[in-house]
């Protein structure tokens, strides 16, 4: 089957595409091909080997036309929207017929249906089938006979049965790898399924009723995905689990469930663990035996700390814990008091390989960043938003590799004292007790980075920004065939009224008359600082001599009423902009940029010169010498300053 599909995508007859594998074709080869199938048997639908036509198999199934010919039908009834004010819903469509169809499918080997209702339970399933897909299964168990010796996969959604009865059928199912009883409303308990050795998918996403797993499920040598997300109820998962091959593990939405399993023996396979909103307030300490986990997100949990544990993970490079369930204020002193319970050390702490950390609304106090400091040392993007620590200390300067720091929404945050060196992107909106002054440490520090700089804070526009224009626009010269957008810093300053997280800005550069607008909006507060290194210019050729750049931006503010972006007059908010060159881009970009037309300075140039040819004997003429004086003056303040 690998071969022939490869074969297909070599011709381009279909795409292979996401991370589900998922198949597609074009709209003429579908067509095509359930022509061919149709022209087999155009007036009797029970003689054709593949069926998907709701009104063909309904005929089938209600008249008893099956025949051994048959071997795929996909049954999906259309969805209709029942009134106007309510949601869309299925239309309940009902298949009258006596159970018996399938009795005569001795082929059939995929069987999907979904949507509608059955009249009766099947009283026959065939032995043939590898692929069993039934949406609201009308039947508790499954026919007498049926043992399926080459089943598949068994997907049950919206199981209509508080408890599914497997035993009879699993003990005959050696070559099961899917198991799938997602959208359940009934369903209250996953059974024993130790007899299930070769299962690599489970599945019973969004079984608002499910309470109980069975231990068994533990102890699966072969399963690679284990999906419990969104089980409201679920309170009693297996409490020690032993997966060797187990790659996603889903317990996000599980409200009620209190307590992590206990991982026996080492799990290398599971890369990123998502959990959100569940009542999970711990995680143990052979959480540690994920050994191959690289991402790992937790949010709204009723977390009260930071798990200790996080500090021993080997691979962990990215790490997003959000509060949003805790209420209680989580310390620097209350975490250093637990590690030092637990006994690690310091150095052992300092070898984390932790490249990301997201701490949101976590009630951080001030005495986190030195313990930060010590424990994350390869930080790279560091997300604080929504805390309670009142500064950013000295001590962030040893974050070396830190570029990346946002403290969005924390209200508290009085001052910055410290800067990473190489922070290139920084964000502090909507913090109310930041003041210019506060941010002053930071503004005064010019960046030498060569990376991507963008600042949003409250703030002035630093002292180092020496071309400064009143309003919303500042223009400039550059010559050359590349735009320079790597080598100078944009600052945009609005009004004081408009120094909040309501304005989003939209960049925006013209040269030589022509537009470019900039592919990203972002929210900005007082004080926006950025660089022109996204700005893609290559469909403009650029003229030999000097080409002209205008500099502006689009304004839009949000209204609360409508939650929509409303565009506002940028004369409203615009205060001021700025521009500063980067001088260690290259050594010839002081020659390359002007900030004064070049055309003008070369007519002043020319009229000098000619004021020198024609009244050469400035001796005799001490008024024209003074004059004279004055414009080479004037000509080189001018080059020297521009």
């Amino acid at each position: 089957m690998k071969y022939h599909i490869g074969v297909l995508v070599q011709k381009s007859l279909i795409k292979i595409k996401g991370y589900h594998w998922k198949v597609e074709i074009h709209d003429l080869i579908e067509d095509t091909g359930k022509q061919i199938f149709l022209e087999k048997s155009p007036e009797m639908p029970g003689k054709r080997s593949r069926l998907w036509s709701c009104e063909d198999i309904v005929k089938v199934l209600e008249n008893n036309q099956g025949t051994s010919t048959i071997e795929i039908i996909y049954l999906e009834f259309p969805y209709f929207r029942r009134e106007r004010d309510e949601d869309p819903m299925t239309k309940d469509v009902e298949v009258k017929w006596d159970g018996t169809a399938f009795k005569e499918m001795k082929n059939l080997k995929t069987l999907i249906i979904k949507n509608g209702y059955f009249s009766t339970s099947p009283t026959h399933l065939p032995n043939s089938l590898r692929v069993l897909e039934w949406w609201r299964y009308p039947s508790k168990c499954f026919p007498n006979g049926f043992h399926p010796k080459k089943l598949t996969i068994l997907k049950l959604p919206d199981y209509l049965h508080p408890t599914p009865e497997l035993d009879s059928l699993s003990k005959g199912l050696v070559t099961l790898t899917v198991l799938n009883f997602n959208y359940s409303k009934i369903l209250k308990e996953i059974p024993d399924v130790s007899s299930l050795q070769t299962l690599q998918e489970l599945s019973f996403f969004g079984c608002k009723n499910l309470v109980t797993i069975h231990n068994s499920v533990g102890f699966l040598p072969k399963l690679k995905i284990l999906n419990a997300d969104n089980c409201k109820k679920l309170s009693r998962f297996p409490p020690a689990i032993n997966l060797p091959s187990l790659e996603t593990l889903g317990l996000s939405g599980c409200q009620s469930l209190e307590n992590f399993p206990e991982i026996l023996q080492e799990m290398k396979n599971v890369t990123m663990l998502f959990m959100e909103g569940t009542g999970i307030k711990d995680l143990p300490c052979s959480f540690r035996n994920l050994s191959g986990l690289s991402h790992l997100h937790m949010e709204k949990n009723k977390m009260c700390r930071m798990p200790s544990v996080l500090a021993m993970m080997p691979q962990l490079a990215h790490c997003q814990i959000k509060g949003g369930s805790n209420k209680e204020k989580v310390s620097g002193k209350q975490v250093k008091e637990e590690l030092q319970v637990e006994g690690i050390l310091t150095h052992f702490l300092c070898s984390s390989k932790l490249k990301i950390l997201d701490l949101n609304n976590y009630e951080l106090s001030d005495g986190f960043f030195p313990l930060a400091v010590a424990w994350f040392p390869k930080l790279t993007v560091l997300d604080l938003r929504g805390n309670n620590f009142t500064i950013l200390p000295e001590c962030i300067q040893e974050f070396r590799f830190l570029w990346n720091l946002n403290v969005d929404d924390c209200e508290h945050l009085r001052e910055i004292r410290g800067s990473p060196p190489f922070l290139t992107k920084f964000s502090a909106m909507n913090c109310k007790s930041l003041s210019p002054m506060g941010t002053s440490l930071l503004l005064n520090q010019e960046p030498h980075q060569d990376r991507w700089i963008e600042f949003v804070m409250p703030g002035r526009i630093p002292r180092w920004f020496k071309q400064r224009s009143r309003g919303a626009s500042i223009s400039f010269w550059f010559r050359g065939n590349d735009f320079p957008g790597d080598a100078l810093l944009v600052a945009i300053l609005l009004t004081d009224d408009f120094h909040c997280n309501s304005i989003q800005v939209t960049p925006i550069v013209i040269i030589n008359g022509k537009k470019f607008s900039f592919t990203y909006k972002t929210l900005i507060e007082q004080l926006f600082v950025f660089n022109l290194t996204s700005l893609t210019t290559t469909s403009l050729c650029f003229v030999n001599g000097w080409n002209h750049v205008v500099i502006s931006y689009q304004a839009k503010q949000f209204s609360e009423g409508t939650y929509e972006f409303h565009d506002v007059q940028i004369e409203s908010v615009a205060k001021e902009i700025g521009i500063h060159i980067l001088k260690q881009k290259r050594s010839s970009i002081m020659q390359d940029i002007r900030f004064t037309d070049p055309d003008e300075m070369t007519e002043l140039i020319m009229v000098m010169m000619i004021v020198s040819m024609v009244l050469p004997n400035h001796k005799k003429q001490p008024l024209l010498r003074e004059t004279r004086i004055g414009l080479w003056a004037l000509l080189f303040l001018s080059l020297t300053y521009a």
